[in-house]
């Protein structure tokens, strides 16, 4: 593959990492018994780690135009 299709592919996973993210957070982080629970922490941690794998593709992407 080169670069363009790499850079392709990263920013089609960065996307989808932080769509996944904005959906744990609003639509099942939203409900009021959640977020008191544990389960809240869960989701908090879940939306953590979507949101840096998105960082971490959005550097590849960029990395992938650059040297390729």
């Amino acid at each position: 593959m080169n670069g363009t299709e790499w850079a392709m592919f990263f920013g089609t996973l960065t996307l989808m990492c932080w769509m996944g993210a904005g959906f744990v957070t609003v639509v099942l982080g939203t409900n009021y018994e959640v977020r008191k629970r544990e389960v809240g922490r869960g989701f908090e941690v879940i939306t953590l780690g979507l949101t840096a794998a998105g960082l971490v593709s959005a550097f590849a992407m960029a990395t992938a135009i650059l040297l390729f």
